[in-house]
């Protein structure tokens, strides 16, 4: 499945579809030290994608996370609403808080700093596994991300 360039710091903030508006959080949402914070998405994930160009997004208790794709590092606040909507996809919405505009896995080379995003998480039955949509239906994704081993984030 294609993927675009500015979506990669949105987590989720990785290698996703170009987001711009169409993504974006209400200003209230995402701030540091609000969370709506789930064992079932706390944790490190990864993804390589088809270039072999890896992913990790870690998602703390606090609301807090970081991702890195290629040479790019940032830091975000999330929240993560743990009540499904329709289809079983789950919303995360995230802000980039830092960014250190290095070179993502997409090819963009920008610092998404208070970049804010939305995107709808939908896990594999055994929860070690999920993909993540621009849209809470099975289009514009990309995954799946795997959970890796607890690093104590």
């Amino acid at each position: 499945m294609p993927i675009s360039p500015r979506l990669s710091t949105c987590l989720i903030v990785t290698s996703l579809l170009a987001c711009g508006n169409a993504l974006a959080v209400p200003a209230d949402s995402a701030q540091p030290g609000v969370s709506a914070a789930s064992p079932r998405l706390a944790g490190s994930w990864s993804w390589t994608d088809p270039q072999q160009c890896s992913e990790t997004y870690e998602y703390a208790a606090d609301g807090s996370g970081r991702v890195s794709s290629g040479d790019e590092r940032a830091e975000m606040a999330y929240i993560f609403d743990p009540v499904p909507l329709k289809d079983g996809f789950y919303r995360l919405q995230a802000t980039i808080t830092k960014d250190n505009g290095g070179r993502d896995c997409a090819g963009a080379a920008s610092d998404d700093t208070n970049e804010r995003y939305t995107v709808y998480l939908k896990f594999h039955p055994d929860g070690d596994q999920h993909i993540v949509c621009m849209e809470p239906e099975l289009k514009h994704c990309f995954g799946p991300l795997r959970r890796k081993a607890a690093n104590g984030i």
